[in-house]
């Protein structure tokens, strides 16, 4: 098993039914972000009226395009989609798409039999449905999205039963740098379903990191399979929906998957080596973590937290999330004392910044002489304080550390995260500053994480990783 599943990924033409000159809907939506991103082959509205859509020609079916058809998205109603099915098949489509929702997620016997009767008319014409019930392929290389993402690609592969999950990681995560190789909303997963898309990815060379939002299995032995054979080949992090009672009852309204166990799954996940998660938070985090850290040799960290209550702060996170936070060497202390005076001895891991003034040492001299040491495997950096600029001048002052972490972390060939708070700036001054920070953090493909808890969180889980990578 492997790229059984190209054709999916790489058409060489798209027909959009349902599509329409209405902004507001969705059939405009699928035609509008295929021209936005550049799909590179010919683009086919249909609708009833065989109307116009955003300058493009518009035909009453699929089976009236005159040239090959090799992918459909269906945006059409439940009830017109047997009939779009057929049409495909006098087309010799190759997969279809449907957006299209209101079957087996409905819980009505009806609907659940129509959705049946789709697959089995789709597998007689040889075609591979995607769905129902979802968003559909965002392939930034081919120009293929559903809406207006980043138009850079990545390595990041994910794939996700639920499309609203699916648009937030992107969204959010586009901006903290994150580039994605390929990403997938599945639905239903009446055809096309996880162990297809995990064995893809985990063969596909654009992706180096995979990520996954699943509610239900539809295959279990090969699942399970597909996990081993993914993670074995490359960093693997999943969110389980469903876990708690009232998520299992969500689970089955929204696409009509069986949950399973928490004890199961999180079982099959420890078994596989892969990186468990417990919300679309830490999942970004850990996507972040793995595209853009050095991969981690051990758990000790090396912590420059700031000032002294938050130094004490970044060591409880640090310990909570099953980090290691090793005391200053001794060797490193002589070598301290070479470059200051005796207050060098008050220096610690945490780095209480607040210290610093007067012992002739600077953080980034403390922290490149850690970085030296066989101690530290990984460095968790506390970066910005707004509240301690009260004008732009004291903030451009404070902001020269932050600047001296970027360029250290590219340096090192340990690990970095640097720690940015999200503040709520009270000034567009302070705004400008934080917004040039991250700008340069995703040029010189450094994490930044909004807190020392989810910094230490998504480091500890990324070691934890490639410590048992090693051991298999």
């Amino acid at each position: 098993m492997g790229l059984e599943l190209d054709f999916l990924f790489h058409p060489r033409s798209i027909a959009v039914a349902g599509a329409s000159s209405d902004p507001q809907k969705r059939g405009h939506a699928y035609v509008d972000a295929l021209l936005h991103h550049g799909f590179p082959g010919p683009v086919y509205p249909i609708n009833p009226k065989g109307e116009e859509v955003l300058g493009l020609r518009g035909y009453t079916s699929v089976a009236e395009v005159p040239e090959p058809v090799d992918y459909v998205i269906s945006s059409v109603p439940a009830s017109a989609v047997l009939d779009l099915v057929d049409d495909c098949a006098k087309k010799s489509v190759r997969s279809l798409h449907l957006f299209t929702a209101r079957f087996s997620e409905t819980g009505h016997a009806d609907a659940a039999e129509l959705e049946q009767e789709i697959l089995r008319r789709a597998q007689r014409a040889g075609i591979r449905l995607l769905g129902p019930n979802c968003m559909g392929v965002y392939h930034p290389a081919k120009g293929m999205s559903y809406m207006r993402f980043s138009k850079e690609p990545g390595s990041v592969g994910v794939l996700s039963q639920s499309g609203g999950n699916l648009n937030e990681l992107l969204y959010v995560m586009s901006m903290r740098g994150v580039r994605f190789s390929k990403a997938v909303s599945y639905g239903n997963a009446i055809d096309i379903n996880e162990a297809d898309l995990l064995e893809y990815l985990a063969a596909d060379p654009e992706t180096s990191v995979i990520g996954g939002y699943i509610e239900g299995v539809k295959t279990g032995p090969r699942f399970m399979q597909a996990l081993r054979d993914a993670a074995a080949r490359k960093p693997l992090v999943l969110q389980k929906g469903g876990i708690s009672n009232a998520g299992t009852r969500a689970v089955a309204s929204h696409t009509a998957s069986l949950a399973g166990s928490r004890q199961v799954w999180e079982t099959a996940l420890q078994q596989s080596n892969v990186v468990a998660v417990e919300n679309l938070e830490d999942l970004g985090d850990m996507l972040l973590a793995f595209q853009f850290c050095k991969p981690a040799s051990g758990h000790r960290v090396g912590i420059y937290g700031g000032g002294g209550g938050r130094s004490v702060e970044s060591a409880d996170s640090c310990e909570n999330a099953g980090l290691t936070v090793e005391p200053i060497p001794e060797e490193l202390r002589r070598e301290f004392r070479q470059r200051g005076s005796e207050l060098a001895d008050w220096v610690s891991n945490p780095i209480d910044g607040s210290i610093l003034p007067g012992t002739g040492l600077d953080q980034e001299t403390i922290l490149r002489l850690m970085a030296k040491s066989p101690n530290y495997d990984m460095f968790i950096v506390s970066a910005s304080e707004l509240w301690n600029a009260d004008n732009p001048k004291s903030l451009a002052r404070l902001m020269r550390s932050p600047h001296a972490f970027l360029d250290m972390a590219g340096e090192l060939d340990k690990p970095m995260a640097l720690v940015m708070n999200d503040t709520v700036a009270e000034h567009q001054w302070q705004n400008e500053f934080l917004a040039e920070m991250r700008r340069k953090a995703v040029e010189k493909g450094v994490p930044i994480f909004p807190s020392i808890r989810r910094a230490a969180k998504a480091m500890s889980r990324m070691a934890t990783y490639y410590k048992n990578r090693e051991t298999e």
